[in-house]
């Protein structure tokens, strides 16, 4: 082993060998013991990235073992000991007779008596052992340390086993214990499983290594012009001013300034961000590194690391997008004044009306509210101006040419707060100026609307009292509609009238029944679409009601569901609420599975709907929050908070979106409430109760074609409509 290769194998604190050694959060390793004196109080500050680590709560040893450098290091010792560089006595005896053999499978160094016994023993007598002067005169006789298989730190038996559901390793007396009916197999089946998936997610590293080294060289090429541009405007104002009068100077002292600040606010992101894509590089060849090793791994190793190696890539893979291209561009430059009176010059990013934006501009707003806006001013290249100054004018014009001017508050930051209010109902045109010109896009359409108090349901539908325990409802072409009845284990159809087409019906486990169905879903084709929940499930059927096809089945894996609960249909998919799985699993209409997401944000998913956005929401009953992700899986935001005040939610079980965008959400507060497209509350209405207009659990909340709102009131066993929305 070479000087190069052995340093690799010495830790950067204690300059020995590894002993133990640990990977920190930043994937650099160092002794465990060393690790113990590093640590401040529960933190550790890495030596080599500074990066802070915190420290598991049952200490340095909870952190992540290197086993690839514990082998090594395994090797190195065993090759200095068949060298003679270090004292080697028999490992089976205590006597002090001289080494003559070593048994790779024992790891283990024996002498003379012991060779022999290990010969004529029968449990030893597939072990290959080699002459320790063999190994001595023959280098190309591979020796090598044998993996240390790792044990149980509660049954202090060897990790022979993976639990997939819990993502860890464990012993044979975990599987029938704490893991008991999970899913795990035996170290290597499950090895050969998720290998492909460590590979997989790893495979981008050389690119994104490659990509950050050309945005660290784009990046200090911007910087390099922007400190000359910088000089260059320095130099005019040197000779613009030079050619005032002393009274002036002063003047000419804060432009200078104006112009060092911005200078330097622009250096300093880019040098930060210069330290950032080194940083993450460094991560990267260290992520790298650890790739290479898992390839030559054992299955326990590869195992161990696979949740790190996961999660690292992914926080990695996030820094990668943000970093590849300069936070800051070229747009500095000195405008002499023509008057040279009191002004004698301007230093600023001036507002360009093609790049400033209104943000979170709302679709609709209720008519005699408040709304805010924030306008942000940008200048040519896209950068955010940092100071105010700019007229900036806002106003609201109806369809009739009623005029509304709103108020503009100035940040001073660039920025400003536009306050207006929505006069009348219908539709209403948002003019947007600055400095005498409306911005691109202006004028905004926006929806002026007024709810209604929804106290009693214009239509109450129970089946002529035959409905059991109601839950999702859907809507299809022509007024047909569907519920689910997860008690009478089917599901109703209706036309518009509410007069039944026919019920869907048949108690089972096999193809074509059901068993608690839950939510309902209709595609383009009129299709009927069931979460059947007990069944683990999704049932496909015609419109004539005639089985067609089933997807998913029990478990964890992809493709497989747990308690499927709420389901909605979109452009050729179908999103689906995994309950027991934690996340949402996504199919196309032939029952082929797409993707799963969510696990990591979500609790306990109760219901999806897509929003005018082509976003997907998330009823999130255990966090008790609503959740937007984008369609293919990538989280957006959340709202919502615990508790039964107005605009507070109680384990949300349904929601629904209009074209407005605004967000109906049923809760277990036994009240459907009303938000914005941002999650502003606006209203809510109902209680618990059995009279009409309110509620026992209203499992369900759905929007029909023409804007009713259909309450599932579950333990009431009916469907309240209302039509006044």
């Amino acid at each position: 082993m070479s000087a190069v290769e052995v340093k690799k194998l010495t830790c950067p604190v204690c300059y020995q060998l590894f002993n133990n050694p640990k990977y920190l959060p930043c994937y650099h390793s160092y002794c465990e013991g060393c690790l113990e004196k590093m640590q401040v109080q529960s933190k550790i500050i890495c030596p080599e990235c500074r990066k802070e680590a915190k420290v598991p709560a049952r200490g340095v040893k909870e952190f992540a073992t290197n086993f690839f450098i514990n082998r090594l290091v395994d090797d190195l010792i065993l090759k200095k000991k068949v060298a003679g560089e270090e004292k080697v006595n028999c490992d089976s005896c205590n006597e002090k007779d001289p080494v003559v053999s070593f048994c790779p499978d024992c790891n283990s160094f024996l002498c003379h008596a012991c060779n022999d016994f290990h010969k004529r023993s029968k449990m030893f007598s597939s072990h290959g052992m080699v002459p320790l002067t063999e190994l001595k005169s023959n280098k190309d006789v591979p020796i090598q340390a044998k993996p240390i298989v790792p044990l149980c730190k509660d049954h202090d038996e060897q990790l022979k086993y993976y639990c997939e559901t819990c993502d860890e390793l464990v012993c044979m007396y975990c599987t029938t214990k704490t893991h008991s009916g999970h899913n795990h197999d035996s170290l290597k089946n499950m090895a050969s499983k998720h290998r492909s998936q460590l590979k997989k997610v790893t495979t981008p590293i050389e690119e994104m290594i490659q990509d950050l080294s050309g945005a660290h060289d784009n990046i200090d090429k911007v910087l390099k012009k922007i400190r000359k541009q910088g000089d260059e405007v320095n130099k005019k104002i040197d000779q613009h001013y030079d050619e005032l009068v002393e009274k002036l100077m002063k003047q000419k002292d804060q432009m200078k300034q104006q112009v060092h600040d911005t200078v330097s606010q622009k250096e300093k992101a880019l040098t930060t961000q210069l330290d950032e894509v080194d940083s993450t590089q460094a991560e990267l060849v260290s992520m790298k590194e650890l790739n290479d090793a898992l390839e030559k791994s054992s299955d326990q190793e590869a195992l161990s690391a696979k949740k790190q190696v996961i999660d690292g890539m992914q926080q990695l893979t996030e820094k990668y997008k943000k970093l590849k291209h300069p936070v800051q561009s070229v747009s500095i430059e000195f405008t002499p004044s023509k008057d040279p009176f009191p002004q004698f010059g301007s230093f600023s990013a001036i507002a360009s009306l093609r790049t400033s934006v209104v943000a979170s501009l709302p679709q609709s707003i209720i008519v005699g509210r408040k709304v805010e806006v924030m306008i942000i001013t940008k200048d040519s290249n896209g950068d955010h101006c940092s100071t105010g100054g700019h007229m900036v004018f806002v106003q609201l014009k109806s369809f009739t040419d009623n005029v509304t001017v709103g108020e503009v508050r100035d940040n001073n930051d660039g920025s400003y707060v536009a306050s207006f209010v929505g006069k009348q109902v219908g539709e209403t045109k948002l003019h947007v100026s600055i400095n005498g010109e409306e911005i691109r896009g202006s004028p905004y359409s926006i929806v002026v609307r007024n709810y209604k108090a929804l106290n009693l349901p214009n239509k109450i539908v129970n089946n002529n009292g035959s409905m059991g325990e109601t839950w999702g409802v859907a809507f299809g072409r022509n007024g047909v509609w569907a519920v689910a009845d997860r008690s009478h284990h089917c599901v109703y159809v209706f036309d518009g009238q509410e007069k039944l087409v026919r019920k869907v019906v048949s108690s089972g486990s096999n193809t074509g029944q059901f068993s608690h169905p839950h939510g309902v879903a209709f595609d383009n084709d009129n299709h009927l679409y069931v979460a059947d929940s007990s069944n683990h499930s999704v049932q496909k059927f015609y419109d004539n009601g005639n089985y067609l096809l089933q997807f998913g089945g029990h478990g964890s894996g992809d493709s497989q569901l747990a308690n499927p609960y709420g389901i909605t249909t979109h452009n050729g998919r179908v999103y689906v609420a995994d309950n027991g799985n934690h996340r949402i699993s996504v199919f196309q209409y032939n029952g082929q599975f797409c993707i799963s997401f969510g696990s990591d944000q979500l609790g306990g998913p109760y219901d999806v709907a897509v929003n005018v956005n082509n976003q997907l929401l998330v009823a999130d009953c255990n966090n008790h929050c609503i959740v937007t992700f984008t369609l293919d899986g990538q989280y957006v935001s959340k709202f919502g908070t615990q508790g039964s005040n107005r605009g507070q939610l109680k384990s949300p079980y349904s929601l629904a979106t209009d074209v407005n965008g605004f967000i109906l959400v049923s809760d277990g507060n036994h009240r459907v409430s009303v938000f914005d497209h941002v999650g502003n509350f606006i209203h809510c209405f109902g209680s618990k109760g059995s009279a009409n207009g309110k509620y026992i659990y209203p499992y369900y909340v759905a929007l029909s074609p023409n804007g009713s709102i259909y309450v599932s009131d579950c333990y009431n066993e009916r469907i309240q409509i209302f039509t006044n929305y």
